[in-house]
């Protein structure tokens, strides 16, 4: 064969390998095995959430707090955990490039270069010599995947990709609704601070009247002494309520990715909610809610993967071709006088192996039920979330408005007392117990008025993020187009409509 008619048949067999390699077709994701839940859904919550009008806007905005939403971005920016995520993320998008890459013909070069010298003496005689050789080689290898075993296998790893995304989303989420509770229960301690402060100086007040009332002959050492003991036990409480504080602010900042120096400025209200809970399908969390988008496609990936383990019982055909030349000269490495190619098909059949196909067989059909498995708890645990999420805003609600009457009659319990003793219609112990009544509650409707923003926190990580439309249009699970390497970069397309925000 002449060197133009080689080159030219090269040529042609490369293009008509890659074309054919083109042509059978971009692996696509594998699809949704949703309908394989064996949970039984209910038409509706249990909870008996009445429906109302839905709002636009992120949970962010429902919280009638200004502070908030800049917290939550720098979180997102600024936190370790959350790029960590990220890198993950880009290292299981990478296996999928590696997995996809074996669909595609390899083509290696190499260029070597030896040098030789042989030593001989015959009588007193010295004889050396010297030699070089010079190597350029080419080759091409592709197994034709005729049986899809290769195809199964980077749906797999596609499958994993589309399931690290929804941890990386889930992370996301996770992260802005733990900066919105951390920054609630700053919020908190800094009000129980002032709290106890206020109630510290109201007992040191009362103290100061006592020990006159004392020194005139008209209170005993009795009520001196149990004063003097309220006034410790509320000085030890304010201690204990600025460690606290300063505990969560140093968390809070931790999370924000600052460096926990104690300098964040903290509210001095307690946010409100300004936004109902509308009624929705408990089916919609499958569509929307990041974990179980990710149990899905890892049971997606372990159908792909035992798809793949039984096609590895079938024979494997490659197509082989190399040239190159071998000189003396490195200047006649392109000389093609020097030249050799070859072309040749082999055909592999997998015939005794120790049992080891049937038994991947056997492990891949393990992991799919374990998949399946881990999939159906997953639908169990976030419907329980959503389901005690949603019982929970009633109950909080009742106690909060059960402890706000407790609290208001607690202060004016407080003041009767204190105006009855000083008339001397009562005594000091009625006082005492006054107080610590009115203390305690005004304490707990701080505690249950953040309990009320954290389960509403809850709510929104339970539901997969804002209230949105829940329904079946709301949110897709994402679909991946070709994943290779050396090819176009891959794409992950997501219904616009589908676009929803998480916090």
């Amino acid at each position: 064969m002449k060197p133009l008619e080689q080159a030219t048949y090269i040529s042609g067999a490369l293009t008509t390998a890659f074309v054919m390699a083109l042509l059978s077709g971009c692996a696509t994701p594998p699809k949704d095995q949703s309908e394989k839940l064996e949970v039984v859904v209910p038409d509706r919550w249990t909870a008996g959430i009445s429906a109302v009008p839905d709002h636009g806007g992120g949970w962010v905005a429902d919280f009638d707090d200004s502070q908030l939403p800049g917290l939550v971005d720098e979180a997102l920016e600024h936190n370790y955990d959350l790029r960590a995520a990220a890198a993950r993320l880009d290292s299981v998008r990478a296996d999928a490039g590696i997995s996809g890459a074996d669909r595609w013909p390899s083509i290696r070069s190499s260029l070597s270069g030896t040098r030789r010298q042989r030593t001989s003496t015959g009588g007193f005689v010295i004889a050396s010599s010297r030699s070089n050789t010079f190597g350029l080689s080419d080759s091409f290898s592709w197994e034709l995947d005729l049986w899809g075993r290769l195809r199964a296998s980077h749906q797999e790893a596609i499958a994993d990709w589309q399931a690290a995304q929804e941890d990386f989303r889930a992370a996301r989420l996770s992260l802005a609704a733990r900066t919105a509770q951390a920054w609630f229960n700053a919020v908190e301690t800094e009000l129980q601070v002032r709290l106890a402060d206020k109630t510290l100086h109201s007992f040191e007040d009362n103290l100061s009247i006592i020990q006159e009332r004392f020194e005139r002959g008209i209170s005993p050492a009795l009520d001196l002494r149990l004063t003097r003991a309220n006034v410790a036990s509320a000085r030890r409480n304010l201690e204990q309520r600025q460690r606290f504080r300063d505990s969560a602010v140093r968390n809070l900042e931790v999370l924000l990715g600052r460096y926990p120096s104690h300098q964040l400025g903290l509210a001095d209200r307690m946010p409100s909610v300004v936004r109902e809970v509308p009624a929705g399908l408990p089916s919609d969390l499958l569509r929307r809610r990041p974990d179980l988008i990710a149990a899905e496609r890892r049971l997606a990936a372990a159908d792909r993967g035992l798809s793949a383990s039984k096609r590895a019982l079938l024979p494997a055909i490659r197509l082989t071709s190399g040239g190159g030349a071998s000189t003396r000269e490195f200047r006649d490495l392109l000389d093609t006088d020097f030249k050799v190619w070859n072309l040749g098909v082999n055909l592999a059949q997998p015939l005794f192996l120790g049992g080891r196909v049937r038994a991947s067989i056997r492990r891949s059909r393990a992991r799919y039920q374990q998949a399946l498995a881990r999939f159906g708890q997953t639908a169990l645990t976030a419907f329980r979330e959503v389901e005690g999420a949603l019982s929970a805003e009633v109950f909080l609600a009742n106690e909060e408005a059960a402890l706000l009457t407790a609290a208001d009659e607690s202060i004016e319990a407080e003041n009767l007392a204190w105006d009855q003793y000083q008339k001397g219609l009562s005594g000091i112990i009625t006082v005492l117990e006054s107080q610590r009544r009115s203390f305690n509650a005004q304490r707990s409707l701080l505690q249950i008025t953040n309990q009320r923003l954290q389960s509403r926190v809850d709510l929104y990580l339970a539901l997969g993020g804002d209230f949105g439309q829940l329904s079946a249009e709301s949110v897709t699970a994402p679909s991946a187009s070709r994943v290779a390497g050396n090819q176009p970069e891959s794409v992950v397309s997501t219904n616009d409509k589908a676009e929803k925000t998480l916090f």
